[in-house]
């Protein structure tokens, strides 16, 4: 029981903040450590019920046992990243070559070289590598810990609002671009996404605003807030509660204007944000940042669209909190920058 006495305060702890905002990374972060922590909880469990067994001291079965999960565990990380580098190319047929398209193929080829190299150094007794190696384990654990967070808290956060989203005073759909004036598919899963939940909304008795929030780009004949709600009327929205924001470039003005055009027809109540599914918690965390209550809903996406996807949001969120992020990973870097200083030195 003392194992799980700290597993279970940190997860009231969590639960407790959800309860006041669900829209923090950090219960994401508080949710990974409990796993991690029970993870290692049943480790332990296994591994003493081996030692148990009569006659194991003078055996190598822990042993294997122990190299047989450290095996697993790297087989899992090696293919996850031929998996990664795999997406990174079909994001490129797809997609374009543009630095976004390719974040999945950059990580699973970063995580292969490094397994790689560690090896070839381990094996060439190129002991100044291996160090090197190891002391960048500490800033790459802490950006990794919280892409972890991240992909684990966005699953949960997504999931409890399909099924427990409260109501809303409003819907406000997201754009994105339009081209030649046209709603591409992922605009136009958006806004169907949107229509539902006003339709689901005024199945309940209420009827909830809709509001479709985007600029004009340099590239669009028209803005992206006039190409949805003509979208939408055409497939039966309701006009008459169907309002556009025509003024902002970034989710944040997404945010931030749509709440000041709602506001103006009376008191803001809660709303309900609706994006692309990879874009939908950290919507949430912008609408925390401006002050807009609610929650952030996904739209269907690609599959294979994905995985790049996830992590330019997370490098956004890292933007985000750039200062935070800066002053650890700065303090990580310490023992490997005096390393390279006493290494040239000599």
């Amino acid at each position: 029981m003392e194992l799980l006495s700290l597993p279970l305060f940190i997860l009231l702890c969590a639960g407790l903040d959800a309860a006041h905002d669900p829209r923090k990374l950090r219960i994401g972060v508080a949710l990974l450590s409990v796993l991690l922590m029970l993870g290692a909880g049943v480790f332990g469990g296994l591994m003493g019920s081996i030692a148990s067994i009569p006659g194991w001291e003078d055996s190598e079965l822990a042993a294997w046992v122990l190299l047989f999960f450290l095996a697993m565990t790297l087989l899992g990380i090696i293919v996850l990243s031929i998996m990664l580098i795999a997406n990174g190319i079909t994001m490129i047929r797809n997609e374009g070559r543009a630095l976004a398209h390719m974040l999945s193929l950059f990580l699973g080829v970063g995580i292969l070289g490094y397994i790689i190299t560690g090896f070839g150094a381990a094996v060439l007794n190129l002991f100044d590598v291996v160090a090197v190696l190891l002391f960048l384990t500490f800033p790459l654990g802490w950006v990794g810990y919280g892409l972890l967070a991240y992909l684990l808290y966005s699953v949960v956060y997504g999931a409890c609002v399909r099924y427990f989203g409260g109501p809303v005073y409003a819907v406000i759909v997201l754009g994105a671009g339009v081209p030649e004036g046209k709603v591409r598919p992922l605009l136009a899963s958006r806004i169907q996404r949107g229509m539902e939940w006003v339709e689901r909304e005024d199945l309940r008795g209420r009827r909830p605003l809709l509001l479709m929030s985007g600029g004009q780009g340099p590239d669009e004949p028209l803005s992206e807030a006039e190409a949805m709600a003509k979208w939408a009327q055409e497939r039966g929205a309701d006009s008459g509660r169907l309002f556009q924001e025509r003024m902002s470039t970034t989710t944040e003005e997404n945010l931030a204007y749509s709440a000041k055009l709602l506001s103006a027809y009376g008191p803001l109540g809660r709303c309900a944000v609706v994006t692309s599914s990879y874009h939908a918690f950290r919507a949430a965390l912008l609408m925390r940042t401006v002050g807009v209550r609610g929650y952030a809903l996904g739209a269907p996406t690609a599959r294979y669209y994905m995985p790049s996807a996830l992590l330019r949001e997370y490098v956004a969120i890292l933007r985000d909190h750039k200062w935070l992020n800066i002053s650890v990973l700065g303090l990580m870097l310490m023992p490997l920058i005096m390393l390279l200083l006493n290494a040239l030195s000599l």
